[in-house]
């Protein structure tokens, strides 16, 4: 039995390491920003406005966003300027990320 560690060790060391930029990887991004998503798209329209936004994160415990940050993520992510953010325009969000904000 001693000897059965190093092995277990040894193959665990030689098993690749999955790639973050894999199509499986992104796969599971999109699948956790959709389950996302359906959590802040609190009237189930497909969209979500600033309104929903700014209750899902007050309801997700998150502190310290502001006003201005979720100006940022409106103007960045709607682009169709319809003041929603569609599921479509959120998967985005895996691509291109919100820029800084100064």
């Amino acid at each position: 039995m001693k000897y059965l560690s190093p092995f277990v060790l040894g193959v665990a060391a030689c098993t690749p390491v999955p790639d973050p930029h894999s199509e499986a990887a992104h796969g599971r991004k999109v699948m956790a920003l959709q389950e996302k998503f359906d959590r802040f798209d609190y009237n189930a329209d497909g969209k979500i406005t600033r309104k929903e936004a700014e209750q899902g994160i007050r309801e997700s415990g998150v502190s310290g966003v502001t006003k201005e940050e979720i100006d940022a993520m409106m103007e960045h992510y709607d682009v169709d300027k319809d003041d929603a953010i569609s599921r479509w325009e959120s998967q985005r969000a895996i691509d291109i990320p919100v820029p800084e904000h100064d």
